[in-house]
């Protein structure tokens, strides 16, 4: 019971500091910016997923998750690669744990590859975003 208030009273406080902040008014500014500038449906959907994700891992970060830093530490690989060289040969034997991949059977090892592709894309996308957002 007593991890639930504690929950409670961490997702209070980060309420509190994004309402001090402004954070849902600059939301606002940047939706109604996004609206102003197109029409295209489409478009203002993608921001409004694009803002709800960085929403998502602001929270995540907040609050101590655990797949949360470890993104986070993935970002800052993918982040530091792509600043050296945007054609980077081998992404997924970069970002790799050599050690656990070395300790998996055939199908995890495959799954592995697979959900560390997704990742990578995904990742990507975020600093191709990020990087065009402070251009």
């Amino acid at each position: 019971m007593k991890k639930e208030i504690s929950e409670i009273k961490r997702r209070a406080l980060l309420a509190k500091q994004r309402l001090k902040m402004g954070y849902w008014q600059r939301m606002q500014e940047d939706r109604d910016k996004v609206m102003g500038a197109t029409n295209n449906n489409e478009l203002i959907h993608s921001a409004h997923n694009e803002r709800m994700l960085e929403f998502e891992r602001d929270t995540r970060r907040a609050l101590g998750d655990d797949f949360a830093e470890r993104d986070e530490l993935l970002y800052s690989k993918v982040r530091d690669m792509l600043d050296r060289d945007e054609d980077v040969m081998n992404p997924i034997g970069l970002l790799m744990d050599k050690d656990a991949f070395d300790h998996m059977d055939a199908d995890n090892k495959q799954r592995y590859i697979l959900e560390l592709s997704a990742k990578f894309r995904e990742l990507k996308d975020r600093y191709y975003k990020e990087k065009s957002k402070y251009v």
